[in-house]
């Protein structure tokens, strides 16, 4: 009892920010463009112009960076988005027009802003490293660690005696403030705790990837990274639209989302999306050479215990293996940290005020 309470009050300022920052970000596109629609939405035109050009276009403004990769547009009234390196503006990421080039809105997605144009992005660094980076990043993780021994103790504190769960998930409205904020905080925190138990493990994929991956990896086998035997392959002048076409052809049935810029190495990746895959960006990925030859394909069935175990982290962390159900579930359920802080908090100091007045009367 006493370190379930004692580790939750030193972590708990830390998993209201994760759970609330978790729920704005569950839609995080989807809110990003009602915030900057000027950005998102475009006017439908003719044929839309080459990756190439649009490229073109995006280094004329910002002639000193370097595209590393494009999101492309998923239906026609969507821009592209390009994201850049090397920028001395800090600009990363720029939205254009694809019909007609129009640079449409540009940020630099690490600037700390409450600003509409960069709400998103930091309530995305938040999420994960509190806006700290590094530091940050391994701060949440050492608490997210924390947090799965408390919701582990939490459990056990929690669980019914024989079996008698309508006792202890119930919530007992009328009989005073501290039974109702007991069984809120009981029945709430014994309720979301697979969620918690899931959402905390997978997170620790990034927050302590310094000894999680290592560490999967030694136990279950995992395809070694693509690299371009030889490099001698020769460029044209459209390869972005070259891979992309290229990767479609490998699988008609899917969708490209992402491009990646690897033509310092001799090629390029491609994401394919699958009709009701669980990842969010792709689950299948295309290595197309710099003139559009296939050099290599990357797809779930292909993949090793370990690969398959990487691949299912961003869908389990995010509800996104379930779809539209499964974010909203998820969503939800970064308000309940809330609300088991506020519960926990009253209750502990109900209890030490209770104690101050025995140790006064005695």
């Amino acid at each position: 009892m006493l370190l379930h309470r004692w580790v939750g009050v030193f972590i708990l300022l830390f998993i209201v920010i994760a759970g609330l920052t978790g729920s704005a970000i569950a839609f995080w596109r989807a809110a990003d463009q009602w915030l900057n629609p000027a950005w998102y939405l475009v006017d439908v035109g003719d044929d839309p112009q080459l990756l190439k050009t649009l490229s073109e276009q995006v280094l004329q403004t910002y002639p000193t960076a370097k595209v590393h990769g494009i999101i492309l547009a998923k239906d026609n009234t969507s821009s592209v988005i390009f994201y850049l390196a090397g920028e001395p503006t800090g600009i990363d990421e720029v939205f254009i027009n694809p019909y007609t080039g129009q640079i449409l809105g540009g940020r630099d997605i690490d600037r700390t802003s409450l600003a509409r144009s960069h709400l998103m992005p930091f309530l995305y660094r938040l999420h994960y490293s509190l806006g700290l980076g590094s530091f940050g990043k391994y701060l949440l993780g050492v608490v997210t660690v924390l947090w799965l021994v408390v919701t582990l103790i939490g459990i056990w504190l929690a669980w019914p005696k024989k079996n008698k769960w309508q006792k202890v998930l119930s919530i007992k409205y009328t009989a005073g403030s501290s039974r109702l904020l007991f069984d809120l905080h009981r029945s709430f925190g014994l309720i979301f705790s697979v969620l918690f138990l899931l959402i905390l493990w997978t997170g620790l994929w990034w927050n302590m990837d310094v000894v999680i991956r290592p560490v999967i990896t030694s136990i279950f086998p995992v395809t070694p990274t693509f690299h371009l035997a030889s490099k001698a392959v020769s460029q044209v002048g459209n390869g972005f639209n070259k891979a992309v076409e290229a990767a479609l052809e490998v699988r008609p049935d899917s969708e490209a989302y992402y491009l990646r810029n690897h033509s310092e190495k001799g090629f390029y990746t491609v994401y394919l999306r699958e009709k009701g895959s669980a990842g969010p960006y792709g689950n299948i990925f295309v290595f197309v050479g710099l003139d559009g030859t296939i050099l290599h394909v990357d797809e779930p069935q292909n993949n090793l215990s370990g690969d398959s175990y990487a691949a299912w982290q961003l869908p389990l962390h995010t509800g996104q293996f379930l779809g539209i159900s499964g974010r909203i579930i998820w969503m939800v359920t970064g308000f309940i940290p809330l609300l088991l802080t506020i519960t926990g908090v009253a209750l502990w100091l109900r209890k030490v005020r209770l104690q101050n007045l025995k140790r006064n009367i005695n």
